[in-house]
């Protein structure tokens, strides 16, 4: 089976592989409720493994995924103090929403998201030094592309032999009905139930087709999420990954 992850490699295939397509795909995510239905990990997991299909379909190599770094304290379900939304999220996993505030981290959530900066700028800055061209990171919670949009555009300017992107999965895609973004609804649900099967089970809705939902935000997944669904959106994306790093490939020098 073809090797497409750079860490699973050994270096005389790494050199073969850049030499034809000297691209990265890197997945950004992180742990946050998403339904009852999925897991917690689906933002990354997500990520992960359409930056595998992409460096399958191009030629070029899926980086390590990036787990931790972000700010927990907004832009989280868990942190979110909704009576529809957050609370009862923490109800479900049993968490405190102490736990999530700035004074937990010891930083405001701006000192947080630079920080976050400063690492995907320490990320991109080792993609440079392995010499390659293209840098495509999917950005599978999707606070995390404003956050890291400065780190990007400052990288860009300084290393012009590599050249970067960061977005969601649906801003690789030209305008699309078959791709689109929600929190944990019919998109994420479909996308996660097509690229990981084991993590997402909707048999924990059965009997309970009406109630509310909990942290869902979207066309409700119990109508409309199927796998195929998943399937043709996930081809586009991927699709729109492999033209990106085409083209930033064609923009470094």
């Amino acid at each position: 089976m073809e090797k497409v992850r750079y860490h699973d490699m050994l270096p005389h295939e790494i050199v073969a592989r850049r030499t034809r397509f000297p691209a990265a795909f890197i997945g950004l995510g992180g742990l946050e409720w998403h339904g009852e239905h999925m897991a917690v990990g689906n933002d990354a997991l997500k990520a992960e493994k359409l930056c595998e299909l992409a460096a399958a379909r191009s030629g070029g190599f899926a980086f390590p995924t990036l787990w931790y770094g972000e700010p927990r304290t907004s832009h989280l379900v868990e942190a979110d103090d909704r009576p529809e939304w957050g609370r009862p999220a923490r109800r479900k996993m049993k968490l405190k929403k102490a736990k999530f505030t700035d004074g937990q981290f010891g930083r405001s959530e701006n000192e947080q998201a630079e920080f976050y900066g400063q690492l995907i700028r320490h990320v991109l800055i080792q993609m440079n030094q392995l010499e390659m061209r293209a840098v495509c990171m999917v950005c599978g919670h999707y606070p995390l592309a404003g956050w890291a949009a400065p780190a990007v555009e400052q990288f860009n300017r300084e290393f012009r032999d590599t050249q970067a992107f960061a977005g969601m999965e649906f801003q690789y895609t030209r305008k699309s009905s078959h791709v689109g973004g929600d929190h944990a609804a019919k998109w994420e649900t479909s996308y996660l139930w097509y690229l990981r099967p084991d993590c997402v089970d909707m048999s924990v809705f059965f009997g309970r087709e009406d109630e509310p939902l909990v942290g869902v935000g979207g066309i409700d997944p119990r109508k409309e999420a199927t796998v195929e669904v998943g399937r043709r959106g996930c081809e586009l994306i991927v699709e729109g990954m492999v033209r990106k790093a085409r083209q930033l490939i064609e923009a470094a020098e």
